[in-house]
């Protein structure tokens, strides 16, 4: 067991010289320029992956860093005269949790190790007074419903618990919808990534919050009537959409498993509650060979307690143990006290995960390619660092590792600064491709690295709070249409 408890310490370690590294280099290519486009005014549409949430939070020194803002940087080197790219900058230490402290994760301490809010006053949106809707229209928490809902802002925030739909849309005066905010700006130039949280709220939930994924013909109703929208409104603006990618790529759900089969003893097995089961289980693992149930990181602050009698999650989540539950069998061993279904994403699961991110890359190609928009494959760039790394030029190499990996920030979920570059970089490359533009790509060198200022390593299991992740998956929970 012991050995099962070094994981995160190293990997941690390993940031220090995996990610904090420095690269010189200058990205080449032919002479910048746009094509003889004429490029006044970029907006970006999505959720918190546009809006630059990183680590559990929207905070400035990490939403500068955002793929949107990036990308207009780049867009006005290459001569776009696009003025200032206005985002909703909330001040550091960023925005708040359920408790009104900032929510950003951070690593605290290598004893344990801490990862997590340091318990801080939260920051405050410092340009509320814009007098027009921003461009980088990124709603953390958005599914593709949101786009043309009309339910009030702060309806909608109280409904969802999710504060971001007021702060960023703010008034109804600059439009009663997240495309008439659009609308409004008159853009030549939209990027549009939404979806995500249409699948990644069943998976990071394990499956039980939402049950389910959007219908794939809901989904493709949604889509299609996003874009026709986009398309009557801007006819010549140039569109670019980015499709889902598959939740196994992210470190959210690859990290925990392969640390939790070191330590499970030759004579267990890990008992798990398969989808839809808060009883006692006889389904059992031992998280190794092809195509294992995926522990989520929320199962990180339990992982340690295999083998105990313990009842903590039921204690933690504030819910009484299903039929059958008997706490002061070995928790994780035992069919009377198994590993919960909300932290553990099973086979069907997968598949079911899978199917809905399939069926929404088809939906997002077909009407792309009918709208004349250029598609990012970010399913397929993603799994191909699972599957291979990504070197770049300049001699960087990032991997979906959990924090040595240099691509997700300390959530699992959301990319790290540089990891916005990397994105910010595939969106350029379909925008040269689609359109004829020669915008530079993004130097991920001069983008800062994951911080790691920690020299030593501890013997320790992760110390996560039992609700680390609360405020974050809150973002995914969605209505039914």
């Amino acid at each position: 067991m012991k050995k099962m408890t070094l994981f995160l310490t190293l990997i941690v370690a390993a940031a220090l010289v995996g990610v904090s590294g420095c690269d010189t280099s200058t990205p080449e290519g032919p002479e910048m320029g746009l094509g003889g486009a004429t490029i006044n005014k970029y907006v970006a549409i999505g959720n918190s992956l546009s809006a630059g949430y990183q680590s559990n939070g929207l905070y400035q020194s990490a939403q500068v860093y955002s793929f949107p803002n990036l990308i207009a940087n780049q867009l006005k080197l290459a001569g776009a005269s696009l003025g200032t790219f206005e985002q909703p900058i909330c001040s550091d230490p960023g925005s708040a949790d359920a408790t009104g402290k900032a929510a950003r994760y951070e690593i605290i301490s290598l004893t344990g190790p801490v990862i997590g809010p340091k318990g801080l006053a939260a920051g405050s949106y410092i340009n509320t007074a814009l007098t027009r809707p921003y461009d980088n229209l990124g709603v953390p928490g958005a599914v593709i419903f949101d786009f043309l809902d009309t339910t009030a802002y702060l309806t909608k925030a109280v409904q969802r618990s999710n504060p971001f739909f007021y702060s960023i849309l703010r008034s109804s005066a600059f439009g009663t919808t997240i495309f008439a905010q659009a609308r409004a700006l008159r853009p030549d130039l939209v990027t549009f990534w939404l979806g995500n949280n249409d699948v990644l709220g069943f998976a990071t939930s394990g499956g039980t919050s939402p049950a389910a994924p959007t219908p794939s013909a809901t989904f493709q109703f949604l889509y299609q009537q996003a874009l026709d929208s986009l398309r009557a409104a801007l006819p010549n603006a140039k569109i670019v959409v980015a499709n889902i990618p598959n939740v196994t790529s992210i470190p959210f759900f690859n990290t925990v498993g392969p640390k939790m089969a070191a330590g499970i003893p030759s004579a267990y097995w890990l008992r798990y509650q398969k989808h839809g089961n808060a009883s006692l289980a006889f389904d059992s693992t031992k998280l190794t060979g092809a195509n294992p149930p995926l522990i989520t990181l929320t199962g990180m602050s339990y992982a340690s307690l295999l083998g105990t009698a313990t009842g903590k999650f039921y204690r933690d989540k504030g819910i009484a143990p299903g039929a059958g539950i008997d706490t002061t069998k070995p928790f994780g061993f035992h069919p009377q006290n198994p590993w919960p279904d909300a932290l553990v994403l099973d086979a069907e699961e997968q598949a079911t995960a899978a199917t809905a991110v399939a069926a929404f890359n088809a939906t997002i190609a077909a009407v792309a390619a009918s709208k004349n928009a250029a598609v990012v494959d970010i399913n397929a760039f993603f799994a191909g660092i699972k599957a291979n790394a990504l070197m770049t030029t300049g001699g960087m190499k990032f991997t979906a590792d959990y924090i040595s990996g240099g691509l997700f920030s300390l959530d699992g979920v959301h990319p790290s600064s540089r990891g916005h570059g990397v994105v910010a970089n595939e969106f350029i490359k379909a925008m040269n491709s689609k359109f004829g533009t020669s915008i530079p790509l993004v130097d991920l060198s001069a983008i800062p690295g994951i911080p790691a200022g920690i020299s030593k390593t501890a013997d320790g299991y992760a110390v996560l709070p039992p609700d680390a992740f609360k405020d974050m998956l809150g973002l995914f929970q969605s209505e039914e249409y």
